[in-house]
């Protein structure tokens, strides 16, 4: 029987078969690269092979010790472009608008890969186009936030054919890196740290910008082939909910009954399937919720009753103890015990 942990998330390689080029440019090996990160010497060659989504965060936090450029994540990032992405960018590229586009890769990603998700959220004045790891202890978090932004604003950059970036904001879950200055001139836009998510905001007006070149018919036959696109494995019922539950904390507003329409079914169906699994979805919930706010005072310097906040606490006591029932310790002590193992590992 399926259990709720019995699948190991895989990635698309994709963009990463660009990262033993860049390695060499910086005067590294990439089999070193690859064996720190339990790789096999062949296992980027093929951009339509998978690896573990783990083992990308061991590659970011690999590359950066070698390169000596914390900033590592920005490089391959860079990397990212339709091209990269398959039929899937294919897709993107004869989509009547940059709405439609965008909508298309957070509608397939997950044919890509599983462990992370694209979205796309809109108001009535911004969108926002971003990107998050909802799988569990997966290493270099921040540098995996530099490069889903890069990529992210490379495609975005793309998409709309290098028209103004007026009104665009890169938002970065990551504390302020001692190199600022490099990150700004890669993006060359108003640029946050310590956000709650990562993402590209930009004039909602945006979205109804036609994507240059794009053909309807070419797009028809393009629906039908991304259907048999299953890279990552199946779209099991335990990963489409923790999908969802992470864009709905990052939203603002989770609703077991909105999660389950999005998932095709009723609130009563999904909580028979997660049963039979047993994962019930307050635990499912509990789990997305503590991964969050562990990145956030992993990665961030937002205070404790913000973060509290941004996982869906309105009292930061009541998220103390439930912090306390997830993790054994209080969230200030869990942020210091994390700060000294990673001082610890850089010396």
């Amino acid at each position: 029987m399926q259990t709720a942990r019995s699948v190991e998330n895989l990635q698309r390689v994709g963009f990463l078969a660009y990262m033993p080029v860049l390695l060499r440019r910086f005067g590294v090996d990439p089999l070193e690269v690859l064996a720190a990160a339990g790789l096999s010497p062949h296992a980027l060659d093929n951009p339509e092979a998978t690896i573990p989504y783990r083992a990308i965060g061991l590659l970011a936090v690999a590359s950066c010790e070698r390169t000596g450029r914390p900033h590592f994540g920005l490089d391959i990032g860079s990397e990212i472009r339709t091209s990269t992405l398959g039929i899937l960018g294919e897709l993107m590229r004869n989509s009547p608008t940059l709405r439609v586009a965008l909508q298309d890769f957070a509608l397939h990603q997950h044919r890509h890969a599983h462990g992370g998700v694209v979205y796309l959220m809109e108001d009535q004045l911004q969108a926002f186009f971003g990107y998050a790891v909802y799988q569990p202890n997966v290493p270099g978090n921040s540098m995996i936030c530099d490069g889903a932004a890069m990529g992210a604003f490379t495609v975005f950059c793309e998409l709309t054919g290098g028209s103004s970036t007026s009104g665009v904001e890169v938002l970065i879950s990551r504390s302020e890196p001692l190199n600022v200055a490099h990150y700004r001139r890669s993006f060359d836009v108003k640029l946050s740290f310590n956000a709650d998510q990562t993402a590209i905001v930009f004039p909602h007006r945006m979205l109804e910008q036609p994507i240059a070149g794009a053909s309807a018919r070419r797009r028809r036959i393009l629906e039908e082939q991304i259907r048999a696109l299953w890279f990552a494995g199946d779209n099991d019922i335990v990963t489409q909910l923790r999908r969802e539950l992470r864009i709905a904390l990052i939203r603002g507003h989770v609703s077991a009954i909105t999660i389950a329409a999005q998932l095709r079914m009723n609130r009563r169906t999904l909580d028979r399937r997660l049963s039979a699994l047993g994962l019930p979805f307050q635990k499912a919930l509990d789990e997305t919720r503590c991964e969050y706010a562990q990145q956030l005072l992993a990665y961030t310097r937002l205070e404790i009753a913000k973060i509290a906040t941004i996982v869906g606490y309105t009292d930061p006591s009541v998220f103390t103890r439930a912090f306390v029932r997830w993790a054994g310790i209080t969230p200030s002590r869990w942020r210091a015990k994390r700060a000294r193992e990673a001082h610890a590992c850089s010396n």
